[in-house]
């Protein structure tokens, strides 16, 4: 590759904040070929099928890359469950695999190079609840707080009892002011009284 070419690719990836498609840079004229040699030499990243990230070994990714990551991959899913309270700080440590919400009829590839557990949600309250945190690398499409705790309780097989009880008892420690619409979510769900079980609250 000549050295012109490098330093543009290079330009390329810093005016993006370290990421860019693959439909970008063929967009400048940077052939196929000339990425995989830049991934080959171990400059650049290849994220997922279409998207690079410039290494960076001094500083390393961004904070929540693999949400940033997976929202740029498919820009369709909602980052949700254990790994929403994660990202809202209601547990301390990343859960092993990053859990994200699509819709049953949502076939878009998502290989990461991290684990991910894929949700399939119905249409039903798909995109309520959910809030979008803009990033200079991306923006992060996750459920608020209520509504994730209230998908851990739905997929507690998945998260596991000890998990959850962690995150129901820091989240009761907030003093939620919309457990209303946490329950009303819960009854959509059709999982309204284990909901209201786990979370001490009377049915109604």
């Amino acid at each position: 590759m000549l050295l012109s070419t490098y330093k543009r690719v290079i330009e390329l990836f810093e005016n993006g904040n370290g990421y860019r498609s693959a439909a970008e840079l063929k967009e400048q004229k940077i052939t196929t070929v000339q990425i995989k040699e830049l991934v080959s030499e171990g400059i650049v990243e290849r994220v997922s099928h279409g998207f690079y990230w410039l290494i960076d070994k001094e500083n390393g990714k961004p904070e929540n890359y693999q949400l940033i990551e997976a929202c740029m991959v498919n820009p369709r899913s909602v980052i949700c469950a254990d790994s929403a309270c994660y990202f809202h700080g209601l547990i301390d440590k990343a859960p092993e695999k990053l859990s994200v919400a699509t819709l049953k009829t949502d076939r878009s590839r998502m290989q990461l190079n991290f684990p991910v557990k894929r949700h399939y949600y119905s249409n039903l309250a798909f995109d309520e609840d959910m809030e979008v945190v803009e990033t200079p690398y991306g923006d992060i499409r996750v459920y608020d707080i209520e509504r994730s705790v209230c998908d851990c309780i739905r997929f507690r097989e998945d998260i596991g009892e000890d998990m959850l009880n962690i995150i129901v008892e820091n989240f009761l420690k907030l003093k939620s002011d919309k457990m209303d619409r946490l329950l009303a979510y819960a009854d959509a769900m059709r999982v309204g009284k284990i909901v209201r079980n786990k979370l001490g609250q009377n049915e109604k």
